[in-house]
C-alpha cells in the first residue's frame, strides 16, 4: 500500500511539473508573438501613408525569399540524383524553380520601386529613381544602395536631423576609410539623440550593424569583421567589391 501510495504522490508530482512547463513555454510563445506583432505595428505606423506600398514589398520580399530557397534544394535534390531518372526530374524541378525565381525578383524590384516612389512623394518628391529624398534634394546615400546596401538604410539616413553630421571628427572614421560609405561617418558626428542615443541610431534600426551605431555615441569602434559578419558591405567587406565613395576609395 505504501508502494502505490509513493507512485501516487510521484505521477502528482510529474503532472504538477509538466503543467508549469507548459504554461511557462506558452507564457514565452505568446510574449515573442506580441513582440513580433509590436515591430511589425511600429514599422507600419512608421510607413504612414506609403503603408499599403509597405506591405506590398514585405510580402514581395518574403515570396522572393521562398524563392532563393526554392532553388536551392532544387540544385541540392540535382546534385544527389542518382539514376537518369531522378537526374532528369531533378533538371525540371530546377528549371521551374528558376522560372519562379525570376519572377519573385521582379516582383521584388516592382514592389520596391513603388515604395520608393510613394516615400518621395511624401518627403517632397525627387528625381523617382533615386529613393529616400529629403526637402526635393536626391539621398546622399542612395548610391550606397544602389551598389547593395539595403534600402532600408538609405530611407533611414533621409529622415536623420542633421544627415550632415555636425562638420566635427567622426567617431567611427576609421570604418569609412576601409571603405564603410562616408555619409555615414558624416552623420555620426552630429550630436546624440534623446536620452544619449546614438546620432545615427534609426540606420542600426533599419539594418546597419548595431556595433556601429554603439561607437558613434562614444563606444570602441567595431573592426571591420564585426560588422562584415552582420552585414556583407561593398568595399568594406572582401569579396563584395563595389565602390560606394567614402574617402578610402575615391580618386
Amino acid at each position: 500500500m505504501i508502494t502505490q501510495l509513493l507512485k501516487g504522490l510521484l505521477a502528482l508530482c510529474v503532472a504538477c511539473s509538466l503543467t508549469v512547463v507548459g504554461a511557462s513555454t506558452a507564457g514565452a510563445t505568446s510574449a515573442e508573438r506580441a513582440a513580433a506583432r509590436q515591430s511589425t505595428s511600429t514599422a507600419t505606423e512608421r510607413a504612414g501613408a506609403c503603408t499599403a506600398q509597405w506591405r506590398a514589398l514585405r510580402k514581395a520580399k518574403r515570396a522572393e525569399d521562398r524563392g532563393d530557397q526554392r532553388l536551392t534544394n532544387a540544385r541540392k535534390a540535382q546534385r544527389r540524383a542518382d539514376t537518369r531518372h531522378e537526374k532528369r526530374a531533378a533538371s525540371k524541378r530546377v528549371t521551374k524553380a528558376k522560372r519562379i525565381e525570376s519572377r519573385t525578383d521582379r516582383q521584388l524590384k516592382k514592389a520596391r520601386k513603388a515604395w520608393r516612389t510613394c516615400r518621395e512623394g511624401q518627403t517632397g518628391g525627387g528625381t523617382g529613381t533615386g529613393g529616400g529624398t529629403t526637402g526635393g534634394s536626391t539621398n546622399p546615400l542612395q548610391p550606397a544602395c544602389d551598389a547593395g546596401l539595403p534600402q532600408a538604410i538609405c530611407d533611414a539616413f533621409a529622415q536623420l536631423p542633421m544627415p550632415g553630421g555636425s562638420g566635427g571628427a567622426s567617431p567611427i572614421q576609421a570604418l569609412c576609410d576601409a571603405g564603410l560609405p562616408q555619409q555615414i561617418c558624416d552623420a555620426a558626428s552630429a550630436p546624440p539623440g534623446a536620452g544619449g542615443a546614438s546620432p545615427i541610431q534609426p540606420l542600426c534600426d533599419a539594418g546597419l550593424p548595431q556595433q556601429v551605431c554603439d561607437a558613434a555615441k562614444g563606444g570602441s569602434a567595431p573592426s571591420p569583421t564585426a560588422v562584415c559578419a552582420a552585414l556583407p558591405i561593398p568595399v568594406l567587406c572582401p569579396g563584395v567589391a563595389v565602390p560606394f565613395g567614402s574617402r578610402a576609395h575615391v580618386a
